[in-house]
């Protein structure tokens, strides 16, 4: 009996021995990965091989102990995976800083998307200027005439076409023009042609531009002269009279009648008014600036 106990305990140690020199250990300082029986990997420096543990030194300088039994196997870290970057919480590097993943990554631009969309929304804007001289084509939406308008009388117009200034679009089309009647004159009855004026001194910008001060040229209009209707009536007259002179005097009932007939013509002419002048809503008209005009404009 003492006999059979001995061998079994030499074979037992055989195997035991056979077991551990399975695993195959590589010499000690190598960068090792242990696979254990339960599944879990513990990877490091090997800094310690004994008959019934091992010992692994991670890259935090954290040592883990594993049990012999509880090895399933042991490999030797290959260079790539030696040198790959161990991410430590509490020593964070750049490296692991920068290996951010790309989740956390979409998370950040989602983030920042609704400022960035707040900033595409909002308006903006650019000033440009209209230099003296500047063409407004107007259509006016307020009748005037020398007939019926008065000084200080409100004359309202609107751009017929938009003006642009610096590659865009400075003043649309429709934009209201407001004004007032500098001069009105009626006709006189012997001398002095029927006269209407005007000027635009504030601009009604669109959207939410307010009111802005502009000065423009004054647009005049005179009324036709009469001196040739004038004379006509007043020729007309001498002749009626010369013919119905001599049906009755004779020569000298002619000479009498015509100078008679003429001054008739011209009393005729004396208590007539001439021409009045008038410019109706719906007229198309031109006006300039006579002074730079500097404008906010919205962009988009």
């Amino acid at each position: 009996m003492k006999k059979l106990g001995f061998v079994l305990a030499i074979a037992i140690s055989a195997a035991a021995c056979s077991r551990e020199d399975a695993l195959e250990m590589p010499a000690g300082g190598s960068d090792v990965t242990v696979q254990k029986k339960d599944g879990v990997t513990v990877e490091g420096r090997l800094v310690e091989v004994q008959a019934s543990q091992v010992i692994v030194e991670n890259r935090a300088g954290v040592k883990t102990t594993v049990p012999r039994e509880q090895i399933a196997e042991v490999r030797k870290t290959t260079a790539t995976a030696a040198s790959a970057p161990v991410a430590d919480a509490t020593r964070p590097t750049a490296e692991a800083a920068a290996e951010k993943p790309a989740a956390a990554a979409d998370a950040d631009r989602r983030a920042s998307a609704p400022s960035e969309r707040a900033a595409d929304s909002e308006p903006a804007f650019r000033e440009v200027t209209l230099p003296e001289g500047t063409v407004l084509a107007l259509t006016l939406r307020t009748s005037v005439g020398s007939a019926t308008s008065n000084v200080e009388d409100q004359v309202r117009a609107t751009l017929r076409s938009a003006v642009r200034a610096d590659g865009v679009q400075a003043l649309p089309e429709g934009t209201a023009v407001i004004g007032h009647i500098t001069d009105a004159q009626r006709s006189a009855k012997v001398k002095g042609r029927a006269t209407v004026a005007f000027r635009f001194t504030r601009i009604d910008l669109p959207g939410e531009g307010g009111m802005t001060n502009i000065r423009t040229g004054t647009v005049t209009r005179t009324a036709e002269g009469t001196k040739k209707q004038d004379a006509a009536k007043i020729g007309g007259g001498a002749v009626g009279g010369a013919i119905i002179g001599g049906i009755i005097g004779g020569g000298d009932g002619a000479a009498k009648g015509a100078a008679i007939g003429g001054a008739g013509g011209t009393g005729v002419v004396l208590a007539t008014r001439g021409k009045e002048v008038a410019l109706a809503a719906g007229t198309p008209l031109s006006v300039k600036l006579t002074q730079p005009l500097t404008l906010r404009v919205r962009l988009r």
